[in-house]
Order: structure tokens, then sequence, then C-alpha cells
């Protein structure tokens, strides 16, 4: 897939100028967000955690000058689809904006890439959290795994409705929403959680179908 040019105005850099801004990562499956999780609890040390996800998560997709969140239209790949990498000096600058001014320097990143500061200030920690779209515990090596094990719930045990909800709700950007918050959710009021559904959906649908452009292709 081609690459944009670093030196082009994009999408993504307009809407790093926007407050609160929105992460320019794409959304995750669920699949791939249990699969990064097992991943970053494999490393050991924030330097490792921080590492793998400037090289591997720090991508952004852009369609007809639209940054593209849906996993699922990014894995149809339609015809037209970039990716750029988001470099680490644009990542401290997002979360300068979201975390506060100086909280997050250029050299910071790198410093904490490389091992030299090992721990990570709780504003940053949330910020970079949401830039990536995982649970801020992860950029938290002390946190033991067994702490963290509802993380790796799998939405497979969820009932048709469930299982519809916890995937637009994941869709739709609720990071860190787990599958046995999602039962909880109505508990027996099948009403109240088909109210809920709709609310979702029509979220969903207002996201993936902007008004004065062709829309991406359906999932």
């Amino acid at each position: 897939m081609p690459m944009v040019d670093d030196a082009d105005t994009t999408a993504a850099e307009d809407i790093s100028e926007k407050e609160p801004a929105e992460s320019p990562v794409p959304l995750r499956t669920p699949a791939a967000q249990i699969q990064l999780t097992t991943t970053l609890l494999s490393l050991p040390t924030l330097a490792e955690r921080l590492s793998y996800l400037i090289d591997h998560e720090s991508f952004c997709y852009l369609w007809r000058g639209d940054l593209v969140f849906d996993p699922e239209v990014i894995a149809e790949k339609p015809r037209g689809l970039k990716q750029k990498r988001v470099y680490p000096p644009k990542i401290a600058s997002w979360v300068e904006r979201r975390a506060g001014e100086k909280s997050l320097s250029r050299a910071m990143i790198y410093s904490y890439a490389s091992g030299k500061t090992r721990h990570l200030r709780a504003p940053v920690a949330l910020a970079l959290a949401g830039f990536w779209r995982i649970d801020a515990r992860l950029l938290d090596p002390s946190v033991p795994a067994s702490q963290l094990e509802d993380l790796l719930d799998d939405p497979e045990g969820l009932d048709d409705l469930d299982r519809r909800t916890y995937e637009l709700m994941n869709k739709i950007g609720f990071t860190g929403v787990r599958p046995r918050e999602v039962q909880s959710l109505g508990q027996d009021d099948v009403v109240q959680r088909m109210a809920f559904l709709e609310v979702l959906q029509a979220i969903d649908r207002s996201r993936s179908s902007p008004p004065d452009t062709e829309q991406l292709p359906s999932s």
C-alpha cells in the first residue's frame, strides 16, 4: 500500500490542530485489540512497549483526503486508500495538545522509548493511551498481568445482541470497553438494550456516511 508523502497537507495533520483531538490511529477489531494487548503484556519494560507501539501501531489511513477509522474498510483496501506513518514528533505534538503544553517534548518521547526514562507521568500515559487506543495500564509495566486479565475477555461468549453492541462500541471508539461490562448494560431489559443499540447504530451511520462525499465501501 503506498505511503503518503509526509510533506503533503493531509487530513491527519488538519485534524491534529483541533481540540479536543481524536487520535488519527484507526480503530481495531476486538480480536486485533486482544492480540495487541497480549503482545504488549509480553514486553517487560516501558521502553519495549513504547518502541513496539511506535514501530507497529503508529499509522493512519486516508481515503480521498479523509481519515479512515473503520478496520473493515481498511481491510477491504478500496482504491485510493493510503497509509501514513505518524512519527514520534507528531505523536508528541498530539499528546501536548491533549495533556497540556510541554507535557511531552519530542526529545522526551525518544527518551522514554530508549529506556532513559522509565516512568510516564499520569497525564502523559493517559494521552498516549488515547493516541494508540489502548488501556493506559498497559503503559505501566509495574501493573501485574493478572490485574489486566479483563483486557483479554473474549466477546465470543456474548449473545447476539450484546455482541453487536460490543462491536459497535469498539467501532465507534469506546476504547477499553469490556465484554463483561456490555453484559451488565440493561441486564434483562431487552427493550433498553435494543434502544442503546439503535443509538450506537445511528452514531455509526453518521460517522461512516459523509453527506457531501461519495460513501466509503460499506462494512
